[in-house]
């Protein structure tokens, strides 16, 4: 917390015109406060961007709408967001106030990286989960938002179905092992980024489920197949 230094001009001094040394030096000194606090909170700016690595079904789960839509316009913001038209092609999730803010297709991001901004190409398509905030449909770079057409085979089933059938599962990127019975790990594996899904067994177990993509994909990097 930044203290400013505190300056003392009286009414003689603006009345003669003129300001003590001393009350000079403080207000240099204030300035030069000033500009350390505005270069910090650029910094803050900065980091506020950075954003943890998460599964698909995690994004799935955490947000307040899925949608796949193609981009028809773009409004660039004067103040702190652009504003995309989309045209929606598909809703897999939506909460009852994602539904209202959805209806005019309307998407909002932050119009600076700095700000965790996220920017859309004209007449693509794009899987995106994002957020609600007062009735109006959000996305920045910590939600998910990828071209539909890279998006895997096994990611589609999984944002149509599987996902939501594993939200009471928690995918944990960055560990290698757990003991919770409602967790799957994944150590930052690409693998199960692009083909995993996380779903209970009958024994009320969360597992990765078996899919031919994860296996070919596992035997190909050597990793290791037998993360639960």
């Amino acid at each position: 917390m930044f203290v400013a230094p505190k300056i003392n001009v009286t009414d003689d001094d603006f009345g003669k015109g003129v300001i003590p040394a001393d009350n000079i030096i403080r207000y240099s000194m204030l300035t030069r406060w000033l500009a350390l606090a505005l270069v910090a909170a650029c910094y803050r700016v900065a980091d506020a961007c950075s954003c943890m690595p998460a599964h698909p079904q995690t994004h799935f789960c955490n947000s307040d709408f899925v949608i796949v839509g193609r981009v028809q316009k773009t409004f660039r913001g004067k103040d702190f967001y652009d504003a995309y038209k989309l045209k929606i092609r598909n809703t897999y999730k939506a909460t009852p106030k994602a539904k209202v803010a959805l209806q005019s297709g309307r998407l909002l991001s932050p119009s600076q990286e700095s700000l965790c901004g996220v920017d859309l190409q004209p007449r693509e398509t794009y899987v995106i989960t994002g957020r609600v905030i007062h009735l109006e449909a959000h996305m920045h770079l910590c939600s998910f938002v990828k071209k539909w057409r890279d998006v895997t085979p096994r990611q589609r089933k999984g944002f149509r179905l599987l996902y939501k059938q594993g939200c009471t599962c928690k995918v944990h990127m960055n560990r290698r092992q757990t003991k919770s019975p409602n967790s799957c790990v994944t150590a930052f594996d690409e693998c199960y980024e692009r083909h995993g899904i996380c779903l209970h067994d009958r024994k009320r177990r969360c597992h990765w489920t078996r899919a031919p993509a994860l296996t070919r994909c596992l035997q190909a990097t050597g990793s290791n197949s037998t993360m639960t």
